[in-house]
């Protein structure tokens, strides 16, 4: 049988299991999302970086003009940077061909703690289900690593993990086969019931929009969720609940460093 874990922080895994397995890195408000949006607005690369002067050193071993700088701490943007963490920051008029050197609190930790992964990719309600169909094809350990926020786990992590281990699961029954695939480690099974439990018969809607709605109203309540709304980026939320709008899953290139 495959493995496939959940998380549901990056401090709660033993990273030597990731070796020669897949990472999908989860932070859905807001890296992952706002990742995924930079490059499919015509973003050259991403590079996750693990400090603010990290990123700043990108820019100034670069010629100025073709990097920003994005991220977040506590939330809000870094002073002198570009672009904060909301996905209506890296639009195509702003990040097209540009490489963005990037930061957050909790998402671009959750990456470089996963280094030791053979692959990894990023994922989030906007690219779901392009990140199921590049799971079903990979016959490698499949670890869903939530990134929380500050230190605690939050629900729209969670919820999101489970949504891809009900997809991969329901893809294997559609073949038929008398062959259970998968092997859930506890994590991945308590996701996949969180899912089960706040989206429940919508998870087979046709209708992308009433299955985003649902998302959003199980996101509002989690603790990333609240953090947003007393920030004031609450439509971020709403940004991040949209299901399956962009076909593209950001991968890290390993020898150097960024996300394409």
């Amino acid at each position: 049988m495959q493995p496939l874990n959940v998380y549901f922080l990056p401090t709660l895994m033993n990273t030597s299991n990731l070796a020669g397995g897949s990472a999908v890195i989860i932070d859905i408000l807001r890296a992952s999302s706002t990742i995924i949006t930079a490059l499919h607005n015509g973003a050259k690369r991403v590079i996750p970086c693990g400090t603010p002067d990290e990123a700043r050193l990108i820019r100034e071993k670069s010629h100025a003009a073709d990097v920003l700088l994005g991220g977040e701490r506590g939330g809000v943007l870094i002073a002198g940077f570009d672009c904060g963490n909301s996905p209506t920051e890296y639009g195509p008029s702003r990040v097209a061909d540009k490489t963005i050197g990037f930061t957050t609190t909790n998402g671009t930790q959750a990456l470089l703690k996963s280094a030791a992964a053979e692959t990894i990719l990023i994922g989030a309600f906007v690219n779901r289900q392009a990140v199921v169909n590049r799971l079903r094809d990979d016959q490698r350990p499949v670890h869903l690593v939530c990134a929380g926020t500050d230190g605690m786990i939050t629900g729209e992590d969670v919820l999101f993990a489970g949504a891809v281990v009900e997809a991969l699961q329901q893809l294997e029954a559609e073949t038929h086969s008398n062959v259970n695939r998968w092997e859930l480690n506890d994590c991945a099974r308590i996701a996949q019931g969180f899912w089960r439990q706040n989206v429940g018969d919508d998870a087979n809607s046709d209708s992308a929009v009433k299955l985003s709605a649902k998302i959003e109203s199980a996101m509002r309540l989690t603790h990333g969720g609240r953090n947003l709304c007393r920030l004031g980026y609450d439509n971020d939320i709403s940004l991040c609940s949209v299901v399956d709008s962009i076909n593209r899953v950001p991968t890290l290139n390993h020898a150097s460093g960024d996300l394409s």
